[in-house]
């Protein structure tokens, strides 16, 4: 017992708890301070996905290209005016489209190397259909 004491044995243990619970209190602290920074679930499906689609690009996506993807020239067209109404926990994520702002979906039901259509969310359970182009310009006579 009293080579214990010499060496400082029971001192050194105490700092070692009073250093660990002082950076658990900070942890906790911050924790509660900023529970966003903290609390995230990724998930395959579209649960939780709230970078909903309004445009990508500067011009009508029914008329133009605007769903490109990384290291492709050609782009999908929006093919419908109206959201389609589809369940967020059967549609799953294919990955990002080129600007990286919008994950691309497709049905649990579409096999995973099938051509388009494929689906950006717009809402919750609302999903906007692209694939090949669909709608063309009015047609308007010169003058």
């Amino acid at each position: 017992m009293s080579g214990n004491i010499q060496r400082d044995t029971s001192g050194r243990l105490l700092l070692a708890w009073a250093l660990l619970f002082t950076a658990l209190v900070v942890l906790a602290w911050r924790i509660h301070l900023h529970p966003a920074d903290y609390e995230w679930t990724e998930y395959p499906t579209a649960l939780g996905d709230t970078a909903y689609y309004t445009q990508i690009g500067p011009d009508d996506d029914r008329y133009e290209p605007n769903l490109k993807f990384p290291g492709q020239e050609d782009g999908l067209f929006r093919r419908a005016e109206a959201p389609v109404v589809m369940d967020d926990a059967v549609m799953f994520k294919m990955g990002r489209e080129s600007s990286g702002r919008f994950f691309l979906y497709k049905p649990v039901t579409a096999e995973r190397d099938e051509k388009p259509p494929l689906y950006l969310k717009s809402a919750e359970n609302r999903y906007l259909e692209f694939g090949a182009k669909r709608f063309y310009r009015p047609y308007e006579p010169k003058p």
